[in-house]
This record gives structure tokens, sequence and C-alpha cells, in this order.
């Protein structure tokens, strides 16, 4: 019987220099009796497979010619490869963000084909956008260390959000073992990259199929009773991970999508102070893709129950919603499950839910898309939670009242929120 082995491959190249130009090697294979495919038919594959990934177009140079660059969609309008998945499959995520948000970048205001003004590097990186996947990405695929330059201190409770873009090659030189690492690092040297010589670090390490969970001490030594592998990659085709990890002094839980892979009360040392987060790339020795985006990094412990009940009132980022859309993404459950379960447990308190958005678009625009957010935040908690919608009312602010600036990425990170009101 005749098998088909169908292989993918991408390889990015983009230069600094606004002349970015993608390549892909798109190779076919076939069992025996079948005839490979011509040079010139591999070409036109490799063409359409380029252009359903990475979006480009062309303008005029200052010579007059023409460049090619990714094109730079602040809209957010593409489709995903992978399908979106609903609300329910995350009925086991208890991930809830911290409440203030010290650090984001989704790379919104940075330039195709740009480094990151906020970010350090020892290596080269460059934004990039795709047709495929919303929103601009930090290519961080070339060995060496990346630094969120905005992350000053790491405090005993926080929580770290990103998303990670594998693009693999189809032909692999054996077993794909680049990583991209997020570390937590006790940092002794002078800069980012210089652990200086007594340093003790956190990883947490996409190796091979697995998530890698570990501790280090001092001089690199591991703590072996500290290490977790948990399956959960795919090597073998171009996915999305949403990676959160949350910590609370010495316990840290870490999520791959909607699982929860580690939960361990005493995984950091309590005798390491952590001051550094960076992320680290190694063994990229077959030149796959890894990118990241919609970093959030944020302090303090969700009290849900105290604010709601004693203030009277609780305000979240922890609610998302799709690019200029009332639709709730999956990762918020946590928040909602957590908010629901108040509720449920207090029967007689009833809430206002308003929604608030950045100042990016117009007023009206956004007062009804803020409406549209608070009545989609009741609709899933009378549906997924059964929480009775008589006690619910709902109201949309806009960008009317923010809780913060709104001329950093973090102020709008923190100004796209949701507020609970109790009445």
């Amino acid at each position: 019987m005749l098998k088909y082995i169908i292989s993918t491959a991408v390889i990015i190249l983009l230069a600094v220099n606004c002349n970015a130009q993608l390549k892909e090697l798109l190779k076919q294979k076939a069992g025996e009796g079948v005839k490979q495919a011509t040079q010139n038919s591999a070409e036109k594959a490799e063409d359409k497979a380029l252009n359903k990934l990475f979006s480009r177009k062309s303008k005029k140079n200052k010579s007059g010619g023409t460049s090619t660059e990714n094109n730079d969609n602040t809209t957010q309008s593409g489709k995903d490869l992978q399908q979106q998945p609903s609300v329910k499959t995350y009925s086991k995520y208890d991930f809830i963000p911290g409440e203030k948000i010290l650090g984001y970048d989704d790379f919104s205001g940075e330039a195709v084909g740009d480094f990151p003004a906020k970010w350090n590097t020892n290596a080269s990186g460059e934004i990039m956008t795709t047709d495929n996947y919303n929103g601009k990405w930090l290519n961080i695929s070339k060995e060496g260390y990346y630094v969120p330059g905005f992350i000053k201190s790491i405090p005993d409770n926080f929580t770290i959000e990103y998303d990670l873009l594998f693009i693999p090659l189809a032909e692999r030189p054996g077993p794909n073992t680049a990583t991209v690492g997020l570390q937590l690092i006790s940092k002794t040297g002078k800069t980012a990259f210089d652990y200086g010589p007594d340093r003790s670090y956190f990883e947490l390490d996409p190796y091979m199929e697995n998530i890698n969970v570990a501790t280090y001490t001092k001089m690199g030594e591991k703590l072996l009773a500290n290490e977790f592998n948990v399956k959960g990659l795919n090597r073998n085709t171009v996915l999305t991970y949403h990676i959160a990890v949350w910590r609370q002094k010495n316990r840290l839980r870490v999520y791959l999508n909607e699982n929860k892979v580690v939960d361990v009360p005493s995984l950091l040392s309590p005798d390491i102070k952590y001051n550094t987060v960076r992320f680290a790339t190694s063994l990229n020795n077959d030149g796959s893709t890894w990118l990241i985006s919609n970093f959030k990094f944020a302090s303090g412990l969700p009290d849900t129950r105290n604010k709601l009940l004693t203030e009277g009132k609780f305000s979240t980022t922890g609610i998302l919603f799709d690019v200029n859309a009332a639709t709730i993404k999956p990762t918020s459950y946590g928040t909602l499950k957590d908010i629901a379960s108040v509720l449920k447990e207090n029967s007689s308190l009833k809430v206002k839910i308003v929604g608030h958005t950045d100042n990016d678009g117009n007023d009206a625009a956004n007062l009804d898309l803020s409406k549209r957010r608070a009545e989609a935040v009741k609709n899933m908690l009378v549906s997924e939670f059964g929480i009775d919608d008589s006690r619910i009312r709902t109201e949309g602010k806009g960008a009317s009242q923010p809780a913060a600036p709104n001329t950093t990425s973090e102020g709008k990170a923190q100004n796209r929120r949701v507020e609970f009101i109790k009445i």
C-alpha cells in the first residue's frame, strides 16, 4: 500500500535593512512507485506556501527600485491555521493573571523588520507578520539571549504569559533539538547576557517533544529533584502555543495551552533571588524558526473575593477578547471561573459588569465595543456557570475612564479591562 509523506519547510531570513526576503524550501517525497516532483513544480509549491504563511508587499525604495517586506497588518485580520478552541476546552484551566501589569509587549508599535525598542539581545532578531497568525511576532531563532528590558525586578508573586509560534524545517539533520527557554536568572554579572561567577536560574524549555521545567543552583548545577518533562509539543507542523507561568513565592505553576502541566509547591528555592527574565535560544542546528508575541508580565495575587465583597469592586485584565470583537478568548476561563465561584457562594450578591477599552480608534466605536464585551461576559457567566442573569447588569465606558496613561503598551493593556461592581 502506497504511503505518502508530505513535509513542509520554511526558512525565514529577514534582513534588518527592511529589504526583507523570505524563502521557504518545500520538498515533497513519495513512497515506492511515485516519481519525485520536478524542480519547477517544487518552486511553484514553495511560492504558494510562502504566500499562504507570510504576507508580503512591494514598495518603492530610495533608489527607485522595489523591495519586499512583511505586510504591517495592524488590524490583525489574519485567520489562524489552528482552529480557535472553545472556552469549554479550558474547563480545567485555573490560571489567573497578576493584578497589576508591569510589562506588556505585543510589538504593535514596532516596524516590521526592526528589533523591538524595549528588548535587548546579543544575537539578532526582527519583527514579522504572517497572514495566518494574528498580530506581530518577534523572531528569536538566532542562538543567544533575548531580554525584555522593561522588567527591572521580579516580585515573589507574579505571572508571565506569552504566545510561541514554531515553524519547523521539513528535513532535519536528525532530531530537532532547538530550544527557546524562558529563564528566571539570579544574575550577578554586569549584563543580562552574563551570568556572573555565582548564578542560579529557573528554566522552562521546549525541548524535543517535551516541555522541560527545572531549577538550577549556583554554577549551573542542576537540582534533579525539581526537573519535569511534559509531553505536549508537536515539532512536525506549524503551531502556536500559549504558555503561562504563575509564581506564588516558592510555588510554581506552568500551563501549556489549556493544560496545567506543572504545579509544585517548592519548585523555586527560597534562597534564590531572581532578578532577570530572558529567553535563551540554543541548539538551533537546522534553522527552525521560533517567534514570540503578546508577552505579559504582571504582579500580585488574585484577590477576587476580598475586593468584590469587602471593597465592592474588582477589576481584571484577565478576561481577553479577540481584536476589535466581543468574542472571549478561552484563556480567560480561570478568571471567569474565579468570579463565578464568588457569585455562587454569595447568592444575594448582585454585580454590574463594566467594559473598558484603551484609546485606540474612535470614541463611538470603543464605547460600543466595551458594551458588547460587558454583555459577552454576562452571557458567559449565565450560560457556562449558571449564574442567574437577574443578578447582573452591564455597562460600557469605552476609553473614558483609563486606569493608566494610554501612552505605553503597558498602560493600554491595563486599560483593556473588565470591572465588577457590587450593587
